[in-house]
């Protein structure tokens, strides 16, 4: 028998079990993980370089996140702007593409004051600005000798354009323009940027000559001094303070309030609208050209809702199987684990019901978030040799899926934080400052319930469309072609016959497809009966819930549309080598993509079954799919997160490290809070002791 003092410690026994439980988990993987990771990656270059890129931040002290919990929003702000500038020398240092950029940002793990200059001021001048302004202004940009932000919202306003308060007037005399405040309300509002680190802005300003409004255009106004960054006479700019959640605590979102502040008549983007020297205004060949900055940061953030709430799947998914809690026995339970062991929590079905479906929907996003990004780098080639037949879909898309992927972005991330019990709460499960960073993307670039209002507009006129012209109908509307034989459609049901039916893509789709039709045409019925105006506010308001349901569905579809495509895809022996995957992997990717398709038919039943389209029978019959589909991927759930390939770096996790280490990692971190530096607390003598002694010493 062994002497108390050589028996192994708990917390020992407790580290080994944790190691041993993640490690025999990857035992029962079907499928190469790293196949899987060049599936999602597009191939072994881009993890290899996305590899490379996370490994240049992590080695760099400024980019060190020990102490990120402990800044205050002043020095959160001045840490900010030193990574950033880390940033933009690391991008010349190693004359990295903006494709390497979006990879360094991602390292980081948190927004900096520097994001718009890549991500808005220099998109926005490319599209927009004159060859001409694009040599004027991109150059000095690139080499970060101006460093610019994207200034549309105002105190008062935000998405509604044509109310904004900030005026560009044209001065004759002097060929320039005079960019106003008009009142306290119009200060630009919530800049990321612009509170200390931005040299120039893109302002959205209403265009006036000669007292006409020609609505909202961008103008190059440069803020600060490039000698001392002193703020130029007519500007007052600030930092607004912090934000919820402690989200965006490195960003110096900003105001900006202009007084009849002047510049050239030059630094209006010209590439479409124009304004010659004498003040004759030239409208542009299309009313929505400027919307292709609006389109790359949509469709940026379909990709990056994939890689957050991939990360959030990764930390729970990892911690719910070293974590054990009761002994309460499941067909999961594996013969040969200790039966005096507690019970994993990966293996209770609930548990399961939750996580596997987001791991899916995760995989989901990736496929959405590459076919989002060529059909923004589509568009940008056609408009720039003046083709603008797929803009208003391209536009309509990025708004309902930025829309959507956000949403269910951010309902994961706190899903998962949820599936972790007491410990999720801490800051130290890398979530919190995840969820900070996300939930804000409900709201900008488009709040999430007035974004889906762009689609339904869309699909109106495609209904339109259908009706009159059928053979012009967009592509990813055709299904708007179905109810055009009205009684044919109205007795049209679903075809599943017996429960394996379900996992036929090609019911799946029509499903959706019946769906998106059916609200599609009850939403123009509705706003033709009363007299609505899609493009103004009469009575248009009254059918915003109708919006949002059909934007939903119609987003919903495409994402189950193109993860189908993706897999096949990777099937595919004559696709480009990068999208393909081997068998085994995708055997497991075929079942993801029935566990996504259906998951989301369960949530959303109601509008599948309110015209009969769904039986009762069938309704069962799915539920029973979706929890097979649930409980035939429990042994391929930490494959599936490993293959995301995020580092222990970029998951900044105590209890979703790759090692599995748990307990460990929570406890050490916990030793390094500032509280725990000295034996008695500050505050002690000042409040603590004076209660204690206020009636005298006692003697216990």
């Amino acid at each position: 028998m062994l002497a108390p003092s050589s028996l192994p410690s708990p917390i020992a026994m407790t580290e080994s079990q944790n190691k041993k439980d993640l490690a025999y988990a990857r035992t029962k993987i079907s499928f190469d993980v790293k196949d899987m990771t060049n599936y999602l990656y597009g191939g072994s270059e881009n993890v290899d370089q996305r590899r490379y890129i996370i490994d240049l931040i992590a080695k760099d002290p400024i980019f060190n996140k020990d102490d990120w919990g402990w800044l205050n929003h002043t020095d959160a702000v001045k840490r900010g702007i030193a990574m950033s500038t880390r940033l933009a020398e690391i991008k010349m240092e190693h004359d990295l593409n903006d494709m390497d950029f979006a990879t360094m940002v991602e390292a980081v793990d948190d927004t900096l004051p520097i994001l718009l200059h890549n991500g808005a001021f220099i998109p926005v001048i490319t599209s927009q600005g004159t060859d001409e302004q694009i040599d004027k202004w991109i150059t000095p940009a690139e080499k970060f000798q101006i460093i610019g932000c994207y200034a549309q919202t105002e105190l008062g306003h935000g998405s509604n354009l044509a109310r904004l308060e900030t005026t560009a007037t044209f001065v004759r005399d002097t060929d320039e323009w005079e960019i106003n405040s008009t009142t306290f309300t119009a200060a630009k509002w919530w800049i990321g940027g612009l509170g200390a680190l931005c040299t120039h802005a893109v302002v959205q300003a209403r265009l006036f000559i000669d007292g006409k409004d020609y609505g909202a255009h961008v103008f190059v106004v440069p803020l600060r001094s490039l000698e001392d960054h002193r703020t130029f006479p007519g500007i007052e700019i600030g930092d607004i303070g912090p934000k919820a959640y402690n989200g965006f605590n490195k960003m110096d979102n900003g105001f900006a309030r202009f007084t009849k502040y002047r510049i050239p008549r030059e630094n209006m983007l010209m590439r479409f609208s124009k304004v010659s020297r004498d003040g004759v205004f030239t409208k542009p060949p299309h009313a929505k050209l400027s919307y292709g900055s609006m389109v790359l940061l949509r469709s940026f953030l379909i990709k990056q809702m994939a890689l957050y709430l991939s990360r959030a799947t990764t930390v729970a998914t990892r911690y719910l199987t070293v974590r054990r809690q009761f002994n309460n026995p499941t067909s999961r339970n594996d013969a040969d684990v200790n039966p005096d062991l507690e019970t994993q929590v990966i293996n209770y079905p609930m548990v399961q019901n939750r996580l596997f479906p987001m791991i899916a929907q995760a995989y989901a996003l990736f496929a959405a978030g590459s076919v989002m990004m060529n059909m923004y780098i589509n568009l940008m080639t056609g408009l720039s040799s003046g083709n603008i037949g797929d803009l208003a879909e391209v536009h309509a898309m990025s708004s309902a899926l930025k829309s959507y992927c956000t949403t269910i972005g951010a309902a994961g991330t706190e899903e998962c934080r949820k599936l972790m019990g007491g410990h999720g709460f801490s800051y130290f499960t890398g979530l919190a400052h995840l969820f900070a960073s996300i939930v804000p993307s409900n709201t900008y670039e488009g709040d999430n319930y007035v974004l889906t209002q762009q689609m339904a507009r869309y699909l109106l006129k495609e209904v339109k469309t259908a009706r009159t012209n059928p053979d012009k109908v967009t592509p990813f509307s055709k299904y708007l072609l179905l109810p055009l034989n009205t009684q044919a459609f109205s007795r049209t049901t679903c075809a599943v016959a017996q429960p394996s039916d379900w996992l036929k893509p090609e019911i799946q789709l029509a499903a959706f497809e019946h769906r998106c039709a059916r609200l599609a045409f009850e939403l123009s019925d509705a706003v033709d009966a009363a007299g609505a105006d899609p493009d103004s506010d009469k009575t248009w308001s009254d059918h915003n819930i109708e919006c949002y349901r059909v934007s939903h569905a119609h987003a919903q579809y495409t994402m189950v549309l193109w993860f189908i495509q993706s897999i096949q895809e990777a099937h595919n022996p004559d696709a480009d080598a990068e999208r393909r995957a081997e068998p085994a992997s995708v055997k497991v990717l075929e079942r993801l993509s029935h566990l996504h398709a259906l998951h989301t038919i369960q949530t959303n039943l109601a509008d599948f079954v309110e015209d009969g389209y769904f039986s009762p029978a069938q309704c069962q019959s799915l539920r029973a799919q979706v929890k097979g589909l649930v409980a035939s991927l429990a042994d391929e759930v930490i494959g599936l997160v490993d293959a995301f390939d995020h580092p222990d770096f970029l998951l900044n996790s105590a209890l979703g490290a790759s090692d599995g280490n748990a307990y460990k990692r929570l406890w050490d971190k916990a030793q390094t809070e500032p509280l725990n530096k000295r034996e008695v607390c500050d505050g002690y003598e000042e409040y603590i002791r004076p209660l204690l002694k206020k009636h005298g010493d006692v003697k216990l």
